[in-house]
């Protein structure tokens, strides 16, 4: 009877009418934002309203601005996300081969990781000049800690079992590292990435925020000292699509890997 409920339940919330309500919340927000500035100029000139970032939005789109500033956004955060995942997830699995070396390595790691990027901006910016490197450089060290650690919480909690029965049956130890430490893992890297979406756009952005001529970072930089709250509105709303299609296209990934799962 409970699995037939839950079987029920998850019908019903893949159910088409659900995804209906989804802009609901958002719909609501613009709602409640447009009823609190109204009219009054004071209250559009600080908080800006729905109307003004409407026509910010066609104004930029028609510029060629948004894009051009997206695309320089995306590039860099997509190929810090990239560099620092797969950086991260090989040097994680690596360090099952060998707890000793995980052990030393585990107080370097946990340094890196709790220092703030944005105290490391002004030295890579300073390495790496203004141009995409430095952008590239930020987005990849907020997240090759994250995919190194979770990929080797991964690794390290493979089930026993598998390692037992992989040493009764003679295997060597890359054969149980490629044939069960990396298929267990996977689901633990799909979830780095997940999380190093919004990092790596974290990254690029602090870049572009600090120095940088083009990009979304310096063009919310750009308006906010103009206070054009509308323009700035827009960056942001552009940054979570940006976020939003990242993910997405992790998650399709995910279904594709992880099919196994449903069975």
């Amino acid at each position: 009877m409970n699995m037939a409920g839950r079987d029920e339940s998850e019908l019903n919330l893949n159910s088409p009418w659900v995804k209906i309500l989804y802009p609901l919340p958002f719909l609501l927000f613009l709602l409640v934002w447009h009823l609190c500035t109204g009219n009054d100029p004071q209250k559009q000139f600080i908080f800006s309203s729905p109307e003004k970032v409407w026509q910010a939005l066609l104004r930029l789109i028609e510029s060629g601005e948004l894009w051009t500033n997206s695309l320089v956004t995306i590039s860099e955060a997509l190929a810090g996300f990239l560099l620092g995942t797969t950086i991260g997830a090989v040097l994680g699995l690596a360090l099952w081969y060998s707890r000793l070396v995980a052990q030393i390595s585990r107080p370097y790691i946990t340094a890196l990781s709790a220092v703030p990027i944005f105290a490391l901006s002004p030295i890579i910016i300073s390495w790496f000049g203004i141009e995409i490197t430095s952008k590239i450089m930020l987005a990849f060290l907020s997240t090759v800690c994250m995919a190194l650690v979770q990929s080797y919480m991964g690794a390290m909690s493979v089930e026993k079992r598998y390692l037992k029965l992989m040493q009764v049956v003679g295997a060597k130890r890359s054969q149980t590292f490629r044939l069960v430490v990396v298929p267990s893992s996977l689901i633990w890297v799909l979830n780095a990435m997940k999380i190093n979406i919004g990092l790596a756009l974290m990254g690029a952005f602090i870049g572009e925020f600090i120095s940088s001529e083009h990009g979304l970072g310096c063009m919310i930089v750009k308006a906010s000292a103009l206070y054009d709250m509308a323009t700035v509105f827009v960056g942001i709303f552009a940054l979570i699509v940006i976020a939003l299609v990242f993910t997405f296209i992790i998650e399709k990934l995910e279904n594709r890997l992880m099919v196994w799962k449903k069975l």
